[in-house]
């Protein structure tokens, strides 16, 4: 079998994002969390389940124009560890980011005890430490409430 016919050619962005190692079948769902439709005005190339040298599938994601924020990156660990953030500017990868699940995590989960001081429209954010990263499992450090990753759907 001739390797050439087997290569996917996806042409570089000048600047950008490429989200790659992203599991098989998580692209997009990678795609929702940061917003990206069909009315995304630049070009989104999404690759899924491609053969990998390191995994036996993957999924690809580059976004042209769009350099993913401090709070993006963070939400993309949670959907994609292991992943590779990398950030591209003048056809060059200026940063490369391994998706990892943090210690600590602030403001984009909600908790979900209805009585917690973080949801009784106070002006603080919620928070919560990473008690396990595989099962995923959280705490809030308002009202100790622990949370597990299936009952998180739609804010992860």
């Amino acid at each position: 079998m001739n390797n050439e016919k087997n290569k996917l050619i996806v042409t570089k962005i000048e600047d950008g994002t490429v989200i790659d190692r992203i599991p098989p079948g998580k692209a997009l769902r990678v795609l929702e969390v940061l917003g990206i439709d069909s009315n995304y005005p630049y070009t989104v190339a999404l690759a899924i389940r491609v053969r990998s040298k390191k995994r036996s599938l993957k999924d690809v994601v580059k976004i042209k124009g769009k350099i993913l924020s401090e709070k993006e990156v963070q939400k993309m660990s949670f959907i994609a560890p292991g992943a590779c953030v990398n950030i591209i500017k003048n056809f060059e990868v200026e940063e490369k980011i391994k998706l990892e699940i943090p210690n600590h995590v602030e403001e984009f989960i909600d908790c979900l005890n209805p009585n917690c001081v973080s949801n009784a429209n106070e002006p603080i954010d919620s928070s919560f430490d990473i008690v396990s990263k595989d099962p995923l499992i959280l705490q809030c450090i308002y009202c100790d409430r622990i949370m597990e990753e299936k009952y998180l759907s739609g804010q992860l």
